[in-house]
């Protein structure tokens, strides 16, 4: 199998040093090394002496902080103990964990990585795809299989993007799968629960229509030719709000973990693509550069005819008659979501979704549409910045009320799904809502933040901190401490307080798990919405081409995966396996119209 990457990592990994433990070591001193992690190269010094291994340290990394965070703090540690690489992953982190593992054994191994010349099999290319997540995947090897040469550039050191780390639900209808479970589906169905869902108006009806008739088709391509595992293969309506037919599919995770609530189903999706892309690649007429970020887009007489690319540290210009944009949303770039979505804001994107493909759609001129909605979840707290690490429970019960600066409640906490929550958080002044509770009124067994190896010890190290977990005796000291409006908390917790005596909430409605805040200590958690997709961007036609402001589409130019902006096709919900079915259906329409572009 070849692949042409940027960057061949040059490293023989020694397995008998990985088994065998210190007998290997015959050398002392400070060693360095690397591995692809989740988000890109992870570095480690390993430093040895007497023989044996005395410290592992990691370096610069682009993990994502609070999944990778036990691995980074236990497997170096393990390391150490065992005198050995060869030690056991930790869950949830394992990608990170193989990262560390193999770095070491790297370091120790004593080769380095040396930069390789880019060796593309192809004078030309006729496609370029920007982004190797689904969407680019999927437009890759659908451009292939018509007979296109394709490049691929991938900024991160491994394919995959936000898919590799997601669920395995996609959605389609009138599909083989639908058929053999007997249900009854059809595309006026699927596209009539845009407008029941998402609400009229809130779409782009070509764009909606066409991706009700061609997501099914999509789906069974997947199933068909590309070789996707669906497991048991019965469709549900997913994860949010119930569709008006079961269509929402399940992808088995590439670890074979059958269980949907791993939360892994979307490698399934990539590790099919990613074979079916291996076979192209091998007959030289696909080629793949990873950690090559695309810089760039060039433009001439208003056509996007190539990339400008960084090539081992070099720029370089590829050019091609047609160039897919597939780069993902832009969860992980601060910038554009504070300009268009929020004050305040986390993420828990991979770091791969830049935003890069939204800079370049605003240089070649196109129309943001959809840009104002964007699904948020609650309960972020800021500890780290833009990146979320740490969240608020705000699922123990008997529970905490919330309530923003102004000191007012937004709704029935007990009931909010995720719709309410994005909603409150997002309108909530300056994106802060506070989870206001006593002691007395949560679960001992449910700690009230998530995302710490030690919640208890967390929480009051915060408290103790002062900046995003308050502490006091009274009400109007509480909030005095935290910033919201005394007078209006003080009456909030008091109306609250009336309400469980009656059994009743006056306000929202709450009927259960109401039980009365009325001694202190008293807490507060600040928190703020974090992003896991991003729902708008730039205008397309139902062909995916990018439209400009004259309503035009830009020659050469064609949007596929989450870029295209899930509001744009369902209006303002999140429909069960709309991002995978943006990236499959999108993906498939952008190449086989950038392929006819290109005369192939």
């Amino acid at each position: 199998m070849k692949r042409n990457i940027s960057m061949i990592l040059c490293l023989v990994l020694a397995v008998c040093l990985m088994l065998c433990g210190a007998a290997a070591l015959a050398q002392d001193g400070t060693f360095t090394g690397s591995a692809a992690g989740m988000g890109g190269a992870v570095n480690v010094t390993v430093t040895v002496e007497g023989g044996k291994i005395v410290s592992v340290e990691v370096g610069e990394h682009s993990e994502t902080p609070g999944i990778s965070d036990p691995a980074i703090e236990q497997i170096p540690a393990a390391i150490v103990e065992a005198q050995s690489a060869d030690v056991e992953g930790v869950s949830g982190a394992t990608v990170t964990s193989e990262a560390i593992k193999k770095a070491v054994a790297a370091a120790l191994s004593g080769e380095t990585e040396e930069a390789q010349a880019v060796e593309i099999p192809f004078e030309q290319p006729d496609v370029i795809v920007i982004g190797a997540g689904m969407s680019g995947l999927t437009a890759a090897v659908r451009a292939s299989e018509l007979g296109a040469n394709v490049l691929v550039f991938e900024q991160m050191a491994k394919v995959g993007g936000s898919a590799a780390v997601a669920g395995g639900s996609i959605v389609g209808a009138e599909t083989i799968i639908e058929k053999e479970a007997g249900i009854e589906d059809s595309i006026d169905l699927l596209y009539a629960d845009f407008g029941r869902l998402g609400g009229e108006g809130n779409y782009n009806p070509e764009v909606a229509r066409k991706f009700a008739e061609r997501a099914g088709t999509a789906v069974d391509w997947l199933d068909t030719y590309v070789g996707v595992n669906f497991g048991e293969r019965s469709p549900t309506y997913g994860s949010y709000e119930p569709l008006n037919v079961n269509r929402v599919h399940f992808a088995v995770p590439a670890d074979g973990d059958v269980s949907r609530s791993s939360g892994k189903g979307g490698s399934g999706f990539i590790m099919a693509l990613m074979n079916k892309l291996d076979g192209f690649i091998d007959a030289g007429t696909a080629c793949l550069l990873l950690e090559t970020p695309v810089t760039d887009i060039i433009i001439e007489d208003g056509a996007i005819v190539g990339v400008v690319a960084s090539v081992n540290g070099e720029s370089r210009e590829f050019r091609a008659p047609s160039t897919v944009i597939a780069t993902g949303g832009y969860g992980h770039n601060e910038a554009w979501l504070k300009e268009f979505n929020f004050t305040n804001v986390a993420t828990s994107t991979p770091a791969s979704a830049t935003g890069s493909g939204y800079d370049f759609a605003r240089k070649a001129g196109a129309v943001f549409t959809g840009m104002d909605f964007c699904t948020a979840y609650g309960g972020a707290i800021p500890v780290t910045g833009f990146t979320k690490s740490l969240a608020a429970n705000l699922y123990t019960n008997p529970g905490p009320i919330w309530v923003g600066l102004n000191g007012e409640r937004f709704t029935d906490e007990t009931k909010a799904d995720s719709k309410v929550r994005s909603d409150a958080w997002t309108a909530a002044e300056e994106n802060k809502v506070f989870v206001v509770y006593t002691e007395d009124v949560i679960n001992p067994e449910m700690p009230m933040i998530t995302g710490a190896q030690d919640p208890a010890a967390k929480l009051a190290e915060l408290v103790e901190e002062g900046k995003y977990v308050f502490k006091a005796d009274t009400v109007a000291e509480l909030a005095a401490k935290a910033g919201i409006n005394a007078d209006a908390l003080v009456k909030t917790v008091e109306t609250y307080n009336a309400d469980c005596a009656t059994g009743k909430d006056s306000v929202f409605g709450r009927e259960s798990e109401l039980r009365a805040m009325d001694k202190g200590p008293y807490y507060a958690i600040m928190t703020i919405p974090y992003v896991l997709i991003t729902s708008g961007g730039p205008r397309i036609n139902a062909d995916a081409q990018m439209i400009n402001e004259a309503g035009e589409a830009i020659p050469g130019a064609y949007l596929a995966g989450e870029i295209v902006g899930m509001g744009n096709v369902c209006g303002h919900t999140t429909i069960g396996g709309i991002g995978h079915g943006n990236c499959a259906t999108w993906g498939m329409i952008a190449a086989e119209n950038a392929v006819a572009n290109a005369g192939k």
